[in-house]
């Protein structure tokens, strides 16, 4: 069995701040699903270090999703069709989070209009 190094959580918890890095997603599905790193380990039928070194991986690209996470899998011995699956789940999540602000952001500024309409009268 090979030693786990002492920076590698530390670095999955840094990964975790880099939009480009699956550790951000991770971070996202597991606040979302309300999921503890074991859980989502367990989902990939994974030990959760090797969920920090998948963290540390860049993000599918689009025009090569599925032979990124071939790839990725064959890495980290999991199965391919999970880390599509929770990627591809986990994509939809920030997507509709983004989605959310915006319209968030767009009833405040419609709602500051109104104030200020309303102050004028």
């Amino acid at each position: 069995m090979t030693s786990v190094p002492d920076w590698l959580g530390l670095a999955a918890r840094r990964s975790a701040e880099r939009s480009f890095t699956l550790g951000s997603l991770l971070r996202e599905f597991s606040q979302v699903e309300k999921l503890s790193r074991e859980e989502v380990a367990s989902l990939l039928s994974c030990d959760v270090d090797t969920l920090d070194w998948l963290s540390l991986c860049y993000r599918p690209l689009p025009e090569r999703f599925g032979e990124d996470v071939s790839r990725i899998a064959e890495r980290f011995h999991i199965d391919p069709t999970q880390l599509a699956q929770l990627i591809r789940r986990a994509q939809a999540i920030a997507a509709v989070r983004r989605s959310a602000r915006t319209q968030e952001d767009t009833l405040l500024l419609a709602a500051r209009d109104r104030d200020e309409e309303l102050k004028k009268e």
